[in-house]
């Protein structure tokens, strides 16, 4: 016996037919199925519709304001969202502006900001992230592909109140379906039909109240369809394959056969963006920075999360400081070596900001993090070691980076030249060059070799006789650049110091060239 799949409806969720605390696998199964799937399916689709994403991408979710978002349609200004209280008084998507502030004059209106919207979606991708990598954006809804993931969160019933619980929480009245097919879980959850069918074999009762137009790519489809009289999709699989084929184009064939399982439909999936962004408006402008640290941890543990949900570790922090009408400050936060605790980025954030006095009172704070690395899962100790001192060489140079300036701080690294005045040179802290097998080169070494007085053909050093070993090393090199050199080397002392000497070849004089 087929069952057909039942909705579970309650006052607070009867535009789609789903009931808060209920989980949503009630809907879609036999009420005798409680039990765990037998097989894991290859493809399981959950389909998330945002009825109000207009409003919702321009920060308007949950508002008490009445509002509308409008969009150009030809010569008139159509409606395709209001808030709950703009409904409640009469105003619905399709309806013209100038016909809803005649229903509401003190109607609040705004235009529909597209690339919001996607910036909203991708966001919201992101975060879904969480509990599977197979994600596709649509225009108006997400899918994810939840069939990997049924066991690690303990089967359908306890990952669909996982989801709903996440998207309820950023979406007004969103809708779910899941099906075994994407393009039937798009449909579903676009029709406001809430429901979860695990089976093929349950696809087809479960789309067959689905309206047929909802499959025309094009205005000529849907008059045909009109004209046939076919409302439903059932009504379509009633109909002679060829004769829909002629009437309609292959290509609604396949998207039939698409929406039953009958054919292949892969989906692109959404890749994370390379660069992490979030902003924050603060509530009351202010020009001191004391006041941004509490929002500035809020922003680094939303970035915290984000990594640790794709194994990631941030390479490139920055902060953009906004005014009333431009950009005040962009501070950027030296890190050492790329990091995801958000309490050291806390903390080195602080340091940043230390010094800093911005032009005009800020009204906006934004987060940008890049350079991502992927982050080796370490397990943590079961008895921590609290004897060890945090404060290592990176954090010691993060610390000082971040306080003094990054070019004020600087490594030191060597480079394939047998002239020691260019076999080293400045690096980023940490960088390491060639380890060349060479004799000792004292520690401190003279920009510039120092020329010493001599006395009988031996070098003086303040005024003292120099020892000179009787070892010594020559050094001809440089001429590929026109800075050739040929010199002797000798180590030398006198009663309170060690020197590093050299007599050049060439005109016979002694220099000081380093003290070890």
């Amino acid at each position: 016996m087929t069952h057909t799949p039942k909705q579970v409806t309650d006052n607070a969720w009867q535009r789609h037919g789903i009931g808060p605390g209920t989980a949503l696998v009630r809907s879609g199964l036999p009420e005798q199925a409680h039990a765990p799937l037998a097989i894991r399916p290859d493809y399981l689709w959950l389909a998330v519709h945002l009825p109000y994403l207009p409003l919702e991408a321009l920060g308007h979710n949950h508002t008490e304001r009445i509002l509308a978002v409008y969009a150009q349609h030809d010569q008139t200004q159509q409606v395709v969202a209001a808030s709950c209280s703009a409904r409640q008084a009469g105003v619905q998507p399709g309806m013209a502006l100038a016909v809803a502030h005649s229903l509401i004059p003190m109607l609040e209106s705004s235009p529909r900001d597209i690339a919001a919207e996607k910036i909203h979606l991708a966001q919201l991708a992101t975060q879904a992230g969480n509990w599977t990598p197979a994600v596709t954006v649509l225009e108006d809804c997400l899918l994810l592909n939840i069939a990997g993931s049924l066991r690690l969160y303990g089967g359908v019933r306890a990952l669909l109140k996982q989801i709903q619980h996440w998207i309820t929480a950023h979406a007004e009245e969103p809708c779910i379906a899941l099906t075994p097919t994407p393009t039937s879980a798009a449909l579903c959850a676009r029709a406001g039909k809430a429901l979860c069918v695990t089976s093929q074999d349950q696809l087809t009762a479960a789309v067959r109240t689905l309206p047929a137009q909802m499959l025309a790519s094009n205005l000529q489809q849907r008059r045909l369809l009109g004209q046939l009289g076919t409302r439903q999709i059932g009504d379509l699989l009633r109909l002679p394959r060829d004769g829909l084929a002629r009437r309609l184009g292959p290509g609604f064939l396949d998207s039939l056969d698409k929406l039953l399982g009958n054919k292949p439909d892969p989906q692109p999936t959404f890749t994370p963006p390379a660069a992490f962004v979030r902003g924050i408006t603060l509530p009351a402008e202010s020009s001191e920075t004391a006041f941004l640290f509490p929002f500035m941890r809020q922003l680094l543990n939303q970035l915290a999360a984000y990594l640790r949900t794709h194994c990631l570790l941030a390479g490139h922090l920055s902060w953009d400081l906004a005014g009333a009408t431009e950009l005040l400050l962009n501070v950027p936060v030296q890190l050492a070596q790329p990091r995801c605790d958000p309490e050291r980025l806390l903390a080195l954030s602080r340091l940043a900001f230390e010094n800093l006095r911005p032009s005009a009172p800020v009204t906006r704070l934004t987060l940008h993090a890049r350079h991502f690395l992927p982050a080796n899962e370490v397990s943590q100790e079961l008895f921590p070691n609290t004897r060890k001192s945090p404060s290592d060489g990176e954090a010691l140079v993060e610390y000082l980076q971040n306080r003094l300036g990054r070019q004020t701080v600087q490594g030191i690294r060597m480079y394939p030249d047998h002239r020691p005045e260019k076999a080293w040179g400045q690096c980023v802290p940490g960088e390491t060059g060639p380890l060349l097998a060479r004799a000792t080169r004292p520690l401190w070494l003279l920009n510039t070799p120092q020329r010493l007085n001599s006395c009988r053909r031996s070098p003086q050093l303040a005024g003292q006789p120099l020892q000179l070993e009787r070892q010594r090393e020559r050094i001809c090199s440089g001429w590929w650049d026109d800075q050739p050199i040929q010199r002797d080397y000798y180590w030398g002392t006198t009663s309170t110091v060690k020197a590093w000497v050299f007599r050049d070849l060439t005109s016979g004089h002694w220099y000081l060239h380093g003290i070890f």
